[in-house]
């Protein structure tokens, strides 16, 4: 499996490597999207993680339906983004081994995060990668690779 650092420009990384939110956005039953604000880390196996529990829609959504976009702005220049198209999958988390890495990638005291038995690592397999940068979108892989698009 390919390391999304070496998929993603040099002038894009930081946002995968900061502790940053992004929008998850999932596809509910009925086809319609559905987004919430979610947090992420590229583990060191390179690949991109979070975590969720069974008792939330995206889980739900994502057993019925793989596909996701998960959505990262950089808040310093919010015109600078990548778009990580992606199938979604979904591994049972029993120690909550990935939540706790979530809690230390963003500082926070994984001890003090509750245990969940109903938790899941979401990996993120990427089908298409956009970077963009002030309404320019360089599409890195996927439909339309290596296209340029021009502001929406």
């Amino acid at each position: 499996m390919s390391d999304i650092l070496n998929d993603v420009p040099e002038s894009h990384r930081d946002l995968l490597r900061r502790t940053l939110t992004a929008t998850l956005t999932t596809i509910d039953a009925k086809g319609r999207p559905r987004s919430t604000a979610v947090w992420y880390f590229v583990d060191s196996d390179g690949q991109l993680k979070g975590s969720i529990t069974s008792n939330r829609r995206q889980y739900k959504d994502l057993r019925g339906n793989r596909n996701c976009d998960l959505f990262i702005i950089d808040f310093e220049d919010p015109l600078r983004t990548l778009e990580v198209r992606a199938a979604a999958e979904l591994i049972a988390d029993p120690d909550n081994g990935t939540v706790r890495k979530l809690a230390n990638v963003y500082g926070l005291d994984a001890a003090k995060v509750p245990a969940e038995e109903d938790r899941y690592t979401v990996t993120y397999r990427p089908r298409r990668l956009v970077a963009g940068r002030y309404g320019l979108e360089d599409i890195l892989f996927g439909p339309g690779e290596k296209e340029q698009s021009h502001p929406h």
